[in-house]
């Protein structure tokens, strides 16, 4: 967890990255110097400069989305292959498109339906990724702070989770884009099942 008290009185971003560095080592010290230096890069996700005048509570929003991002980063896809980190994304993000009432009972009646799913969220995430300019930046800021192409997947995996996870009119974002794709796309029977909770 982060030490708030030293975190607040940093007076640069030098503190804030050398914080980083070192959690870092405590936590993935299986990875390389390199690796954490471009996680680091990614965590921080801007110019440095910016951290050096901050207020308190922007400071502590600040932190709060570090941390968020590298719980993400460490729990699903930092230590899994690139197909085990991709199968991890696919399925957080089919959880949040299944919890809702009537969907589980509409997939476990066929097999086909389950696929289905799958192709249909995958879909979802291959547009987000040609036409989000959010995330397009994202993954040229990926591209400069390394060119370990695991590496570079494992970081986008989880920034398309953070991303899909932010709300969009009151539910996730990849929600609210699964079902306009569904929409647009004339899946009348994925749309009904969720018309009728």
């Amino acid at each position: 967890m982060f030490n708030k008290y030293n975190l607040l009185i940093a007076e640069n971003a030098v503190t804030l990255k050398q914080y980083w560095h070192k959690r870092l080592v405590q936590e993935c010290p299986e990875q390389s110097a390199t690796t954490r230096e471009s996680i680091v890069c990614w965590l921080l996700k801007t110019d440095l400069r910016q951290f050096e005048q901050v207020e308190p509570l922007e400071l502590e929003t600040i932190e709060q989305a570090m941390e968020h991002r590298w719980k993400i980063l460490r729990q699903r896809y930092l230590r899994s292959s690139r197909e085990g980190a991709y199968r991890n994304l696919i399925i957080r993000l089919g959880s949040l498109v299944i919890y809702r009432s009537h969907i589980p009972t509409w997939i476990a009646s066929s097999r086909d339906r389950q696929h289905c799913l799958i192709d249909i969220l995958q879909e979802v995430i291959q547009e987000l990724l040609q036409n989000d300019i959010y995330l397009q930046q994202q993954m040229a800021c990926i591209a400069e702070f390394t060119n370990d192409r695991h590496l570079q997947d494992r970081l986008l995996f989880a920034t398309i989770e953070e991303y899909a996870l932010r709300p969009t009119r009151n539910q996730p974002t990849i929600m609210y884009l699964f079902i306009n794709y569904l929409r647009r796309i004339g899946r009348g029977d994925i749309i009904q099942v969720l018309s009728n909770e």
